[in-house]
């Protein structure tokens, strides 16, 4: 198997190179290549839940790249499909969802199209850049009804829930280290029973990779990032904000408060409470005094949401606040 630069014909695999690695399809015509997804560049960082197998004329598919067309040797042909027969197996499988960069991207489709192997002979180049894109997915979830609770692999997490006597708060810290589970399987691939985790203080850590947690009301969050990254999320309340300000808010925040109509003042404490609580979690700091911490300092990014029919503030802290993705509604 070789790759050349020539004109392609309906039913060729072709491929464009992008840095490091490329981008695959199935030549139909110069209006038709049929991909999963389209190049990266182009799909605009679209979670992995929304690509799909889909067509596209040559230009978008190439993205300003050079075309590459897959030449066989007699041999390797013997298990291909006819090109008649690879371009309806890629017709019938528009719409197609399920991708995954390390194991089911464009060049395990455009493989199964040919030849019904399930294969990609740059994974290691794909591995590599795996580790090394900026990735910070969030995840939201309700909390789920009471119910059974079984054991979670890490055995230290669960000895520190048994000891929680308030159920709330017990079903709380059991669930949102279940979403953690989910995010770090969804976003990086890594099973549960193989994730190594360690207690410093009252905090964990990840061998594998950053994450963050927090819960509030019925609403659980969890960040994962292969970089430093803080989550938190308050329900938006009645509380008494006023009391509160002075406990939370600088000078130059208490003045911004100060000077708000009523009817604002109660979603920029929560906006502010949020980011200084994800911002202390990023930055690792040993002691949280939110006087000392600017919300205005540092990158974080704070969205309003609604759980379960209640109002929320989220805020994200981390270093590359363009690469967040939000998964919302996760169901547990």
């Amino acid at each position: 198997m070789k790759w050349i630069m020539k004109d392609p014909k309906p039913g060729d695999m072709i491929r464009v190179g992008l840095g490091t690695i490329y981008h695959f399809g199935i030549f139909v015509s110069d209006e038709e290549v049929i991909q999963f997804g389209l190049a990266p560049d182009a799909r605009n960082l679209l979670p992995d839940s929304e690509v799909a197998v889909l067509a596209s004329d040559i230009d978008t598919f190439l993205a300003g790249g050079f075309l590459e067309v897959c030449e066989f040797d007699r041999k390797e042909r013997k298990g291909h499909r006819k090109p008649k027969e690879v371009i309806a197996c890629a017709r019938s499988r528009l719409g197609e969802r399920g991708y995954h960069i390390l194991y089911n991207n464009c060049e395990h489709f455009a493989n199964e199209c040919l030849s019904g192997q399930h294969i990609c002979e740059q994974a290691d180049s794909i591995r590599a850049l795996f580790r090394n894109l900026p990735v910070v997915d969030v995840y939201l979830a309700a909390l789920p009804a009471e119910g059974e609770m079984p054991p979670l692999d890490c055995a230290l997490r669960q000895q520190d829930i048994d000891r929680v006597t308030a159920p709330l708060l017990r079903r709380q810290k059991y669930h949102v280290w279940r979403l953690l589970e989910y995010a770090l399987q969804r976003s990086f691939g890594l099973k549960s029973g193989d994730l190594i985790f360690r207690k410093e203080g009252e905090r964990y850590f990840c061998e594998q990779a950053y994450f963050s947690l927090s819960h509030s009301g019925n609403a659980l969050a969890v960040a994962v990032s292969r970089a430093a990254v803080g989550v938190d999320v308050e329900q938006v309340s009645s509380r008494d904000t006023e009391r509160l300000t002075r406990r939370v808010f600088n000078d130059a925040e208490t003045a911004t408060y100060a000077a708000l109509p009523e009817a604002e003042k109660a979603a920029f404490f929560f906006r502010v409470w949020t980011a200084k609580e994800a911002l202390f979690k990023a930055e690792n700091k040993a002691v949280f005094i939110p006087t000392e911490q600017d919300s205005r300092q540092g990158n974080v990014k704070t969205y309003e949401k609604t759980i379960g029919g209640e109002p929320f503030y989220l805020s994200v802290a981390t270093e590359t606040t363009e690469r967040i993705r939000l998964y919302e509604n996760v169901l547990l």
